[in-house]
C-alpha cells in the first residue's frame, strides 16, 4: 500500500524494517532518543521480514545516539509452508523437532502429511528466528495447543497453564553463544527432556519463560547495557515481563511500550519516528 501510494501521491518513499520499528516506537514512547547511554532493545514477535530476506521475530538491537545495530537474534528454523506455519503450531514444532523427537512429534501428523512436510524442509531455504514460533513449538510438544482459531491462540493458552512460580526454583534451557545467538533448537531439545522424564507441565513452562528472560540479562550483561527496551507481541505475555522485572532488580532499567501495545499497532509510529531520529551503520 506504501508503495502505491508514494506513486500516486509522487512522493519520497522510505522503507523501515519492521522489528526497528518496533524498537524506534519504545524509544519514543519513553523519549529516549537523546539517552548518552547505549539501550539494547528486545523485539520479540510472530513475524516480520527482515533485512537479510528471513523471518525475523527473536531479535536484539543497540541504540546508541542515534544508530541502531542488529547484535544477535535466537538461530534460525525452517519457515515451513507459509502463513499455515502461523496457524498450526505443531508446524513449528515440526521444524524444530530434532530426531529424538520424532516419534512424539510425527503423532501430530498423517502419513501423508509427514512426507509432504519433511520433503518441504529439505528443499527450504526461507528461515526464522521468531519467538512467538517458539512459542507454538512448546505448545504445540505440551499438548496445549496444535491449531491457532484466533492469533497468538498457543501462546496465551500456554501461558495459563502458568498461576505462580518461583524463580528460585526454575533452571534454564540455554545460554548466549560466542556470537550473540540463541540455540533455538538446543532450548527445545532441552525442554523436551524435561517432558521426557515427566516434570510437570506448569513447570517446563515456567522455566521456558524464565530461560527467555535470563537470555535477555545475559545478552545485556555481554554488551554492558543497563537500559533495555522491549517491543513485539511477545511482550503482552504478563509473566514474562513480571520475571523481567524481578531479575532486573535495581541494576537494570526497563522500557516497555506505555499508550501503544507491544503488538503491531505501534510499527507506524514506529517507523515514523525510526525515520526521525535514527540511522544505521
Amino acid at each position: 500500500h506504501g508503495i502505491e501510494l508514494s506513486k500516486t501521491i509522487g512522493a519520497k518513499l522510505v522503507h523501515i524494517q519492521h522489528h526497528k520499528a518496533h524498537f524506534a516506537s519504545v524509544l519514543a514512547e519513553n523519549e529516549l532518543f537523546d539517552c548518552e547511554e547505549p539501550i539494547l532493545g528486545v523485539i520479540w514477535d510472530g513475524t516480520g521480514y527482515g533485512d537479510d530476506g528471513h523471518i525475523w521475530g527473536g531479535e536484539f538491537f543497540s541504540y546508541d545516539t542515534g544508530s541502531v545495530q542488529r547484535i544477535g537474534h535466537f538461530e534460525y528454523f525452517d519457515w515451513l509452508a507459509g502463513d499455515k506455519m502461523s496457524r498450526e503450531p505443531r508446524l513449528s514444532l515440526f521444524s524444530l523437532a530434532d530426531e529424538s523427537m520424532e516419534a512424539e512429534v510425527y503423532k501430530k501428523f498423517t502419513s501423508q502429511e509427514k512426507l509432504i512436510y519433511k520433503s518441504i524442509k529439505k528443499k527450504n531455504k526461507l528461515k526464522t528466528s521468531s519467538v512467538g514460533r517458539l512459542f507454538d513449538a512448546v505448545a504445540s510438544l505440551l499438548g496445549i495447543c496444535d491449531y491457532n482459531t484466533y492469533e497468538g491462540e498457543a501462546a496465551i493458552l500456554l501461558e495459563n497453564c502458568v498461576d505462580h512460580y518461583d524463580l528460585n526454583a526454575c533452571r534454564s534451557y540455554a545460554s548466549l553463544s560466542d556470537s550473540d545467538h540463541i540455540p533455538t533448537k538446543m532450548l527445545l531439545y532441552n525442554l523436551y527432556t524435561d517432558y521426557k522424564d515427566g516434570v510437570a507441565r506448569d513447570l517446563i513452562i515456567t522455566n521456558f519463560l524464565y530461560t527467555l528472560a535470563s537470555l535477555v540479562f545475559e545478552m545485556a550483561g555481554k554488551h554492558k547495557t543497563q537500559k533495555l527496551a522491549f517491543s513485539g507481541g511477545v511482550f503482552q505475555n504478563t509473566t514474562l515481563i513480571d520475571m523481567l522485572i524481578e531479575l532486573a532488580g535495581n541494576t537494570y532499567k526497563l522500557y516497555f511500550n506505555r499508550n501503544l501495545s507491544p503488538n503491531d499497532e505501534n510499527i507506524s509510529f514506529g517507523q515514523i519516528n525510526y525515520h526521525l531520529y535514527c540511522r544505521e551503520n
